[in-house]
């Protein structure tokens, strides 16, 4: 890692609401978690016959390829690393130019402000190389801030934009 880089993080989530639509947010945010981007996907709704058509590959198609890719692509920040906090949405690594890299509380303990005891991280299995590099930017930000935070500062976000209407149409912000 080059020292001049600025370190900017990307938490990315999915969230499914009362009325069966699925949108996608991301948080981009400096080292200290601070946000310097927020995007969220206008809500997703698919048909019953794309549940019939899609089958079990529904979600993966929704929430990685209509989701968290174009996500990812739109950001304007220069990303370090893309972190998750549910296994499947790996998936979308093979379609960014950046690390994705899931990070888990091997306690599942999520504590307001408080930092989790141990983190495990983890990446694409065909790109386990990326561990390491991710591992130098992460760990000495996981000693200083709740990395799992960030996460629930983007559902709530995701559900207020959900709230307001937000990229429904005839509704803006």
């Amino acid at each position: 890692m080059d020292e001049t880089e600025v370190i900017r993080l990307a938490f990315i989530d999915v969230a499914i609401f009362s009325d069966s639509s699925i949108r996608g947010g991301i948080l981009t945010t400096d080292i200290e978690t601070r946000p310097y981007e927020f995007r969220a996907t206008s809500p997703i709704k698919p048909t019953q016959l794309q549940q019939i058509l899609y089958g079990g590959s529904l979600k993966d198609y929704v929430y990685n390829e209509l989701i968290c890719v174009p996500l990812v692509r739109a950001t304007k920040e220069k990303l370090s690393v893309v972190l998750v906090k549910e296994s499947y949405l790996l998936a979308m690594r093979p379609h960014v130019s950046v690390p994705v890299i899931l990070v888990q509380d091997e306690h599942n303990q999520v504590l307001e402000g408080l930092k989790p005891l141990s983190l495990i991280f983890s990446s694409h299995k065909n790109f386990t190389n990326e561990l390491s590099y991710a591992q130098t930017i992460l760990i000495p930000i996981a000693q200083k801030h709740n990395l799992l935070e960030p996460f629930k500062r983007l559902e709530l976000a995701l559900t207020e934009v959900n709230r307001m209407g937000v990229g429904e149409k005839g509704k803006g912000a």
